[in-house]
């Protein structure tokens, strides 16, 4: 019955039911008595924000995650996290290839979208390469937090917190097993370092890191590897400057010794491409970085990545896009022409990110109550967290009505799946438009 109905759903809904399905599966578990370090069941809308939370790789969390879920639970929680952070077609993939089933053409054109690729003959090595790659940059960051967490924890709970946050930092989740992030952690640069070598190298995206890894026989890199490289380049480069020049003057960290200063300043540049990871209280952060932050959550990693918001390669073509206008040029860089559907979908990702933000936005400050000392940012910064799938909030979360947990599990479902998928869903984009009607003229600016 259930194949029958998953037969009948295009690519793009195909993608959101699955999503959905394992929510709520993961909800479903979480709710149990078994689930709990206290033994009692759990609400279910806490419940459905945290799958949400783990299989859209956010992040924000109602309730601690070390202090109230289990090891039951936190292996459920870090399940869902691997589940959506590599994507369900992969691990659909997996067990395919081990039981020699062939894939279907509607299988291939779910994959192709998932993971944003360009032709469906893509599909199925990318995503062996996908789960090599990520296996392998999983376990390797799991043995150098090893190193820190086993003489800090002991041997059994410090593989567990390390095999835990390797995978949590590589799919940009955030989830951590600590209690306050990673705000224990601001004079070890190493652990920092690490935790922001797996953000990075899970949102810079799957297809980029196979081209700059087989560069050395290839002796080229496609085109999109060379822009998302190169904005990412200037993202990071820029945000590291303005976090320390904003937080030298502010003294978030000046009890730090200068190296300590600089490494925490590169992870602040490097967390809100959707990592979620804290190493600093937000609420006490200058403004300025605040605004840069929420800013970079908006952004996000690469498509084709484990990280959410519009997508670097989204805000790269836009700015072409704005450059070349202002100089009455094509928008071409690199000796190639960016195409009209990119721009079109690009600016269309922009725009409706802009608007959902908006409106939730308007939303909350309906439904949630903003403390005293803080303004609009304590729920923009909620809002831009969860549609970004980053995870970073001001206090926020804990204290949300149903009303706004509902709306922030919508928006980290959109967030994850893509905005494009998630509209696309909605209709059918398979037929084409026979009624054609002449030109209207609009004034413009």
């Amino acid at each position: 019955m259930l194949e029958k109905f998953v037969d009948t759903l295009s690519v793009p809904q195909r993608i959101v039911f699955t999503f959905i399905l394992a929510i709520l599966g993961g909800a479903t578990l979480l709710s149990t008595p078994w689930a709990s370090a206290s033994g009692e069941a759990t609400s279910f809308l806490d419940c459905l924000f945290t799958a949400t939370s783990a299989v859209c790789v956010t992040g924000q969390v109602t309730l601690n995650t070390a202090e109230h879920w289990n090891l039951f639970g936190q292996v459920v929680i870090i399940t869902l996290i691997e589940l959506g952070g590599l994507g369900f077609m992969a691990i659909l993939t997996m067990a395919y290839v081990a039981t020699g089933r062939k894939f279907g053409l509607k299988q291939q054109k779910v994959i192709q979208e998932s993971l944003n690729l360009d032709s469906i003959s893509q599909a199925k090595p990318m995503i062996m390469y996908l789960v090599k790659f990520a296996l392998s940059v999983q376990a390797f960051g799991m043995l150098l937090l090893s190193f820190v967490m086993i003489p800090e924890y002991g041997l059994g709970r410090g593989l567990w917190f390390s095999f835990f946050h390797a995978i949590s930092a590589f799919c940009n989740a955030g989830f951590d097993l600590f209690g306050d992030s990673l705000l224990s952690y601001t004079d070890q640069p190493f652990v920092l370092l690490v935790i922001a070598g797996l953000i990075f190298s899970g949102g810079l995206g799957f297809v980029v890191w196979r081209d700059v890894l087989e560069y050395h026989r290839t002796k080229k890199l496609l085109f999109h590897t060379k822009i998302v490289l190169t904005a990412t380049s200037v993202v990071l480069l820029t945000s590291f400057v303005l976090f320390a020049l904003m937080e030298e003057r502010h003294g978030s960290f000046a009890g730090l010794s200068i190296g300590d200063r600089l490494a925490n300043y590169l992870f602040m540049a490097v967390t809100p491409r959707t990592a979620g990871y804290a190493n600093v209280n937000y609420s006490q952060v200058s403004m300025g970085s605040i605004y840069l932050t929420i800013v970079l959550m908006f952004v996000g990693g690469a498509s084709g990545s484990t990280a959410g918001g519009i997508k670097v390669n989204t805000l790269a073509v836009l700015a072409l896009y704005l450059i070349r206008e202002f100089q009455g040029r094509t928008v071409h860089v690199f000796n190639r022409s960016v195409t009209d559907r990119a721009l079109e979908k690009a600016a269309y990702i922009f725009i409706a990110g802009v608007i959902l933000v908006f409106i939730a936005t308007m939303a909350l400050s309906v439904s949630e109550v903003i403390p005293h000392d803080f303004g609009l940012e304590y729920i923009l910064m909620e809002v831009v967290s969860c549609f970004g799938t980053v995870g970073l909030t001001m206090g926020l979360t804990p204290y949300l009505t149903a009303f706004g947990k509902f709306i922030l599990i919508v928006l980290m479902l959109m967030g994850r799946v893509g905005l494009l998928t998630f509209f696309w869903s909605f209709g059918n984009h398979t037929k084409t438009q026979k009624i054609k009607y002449l030109n209207g003229q609009v004034m413009i600016g």
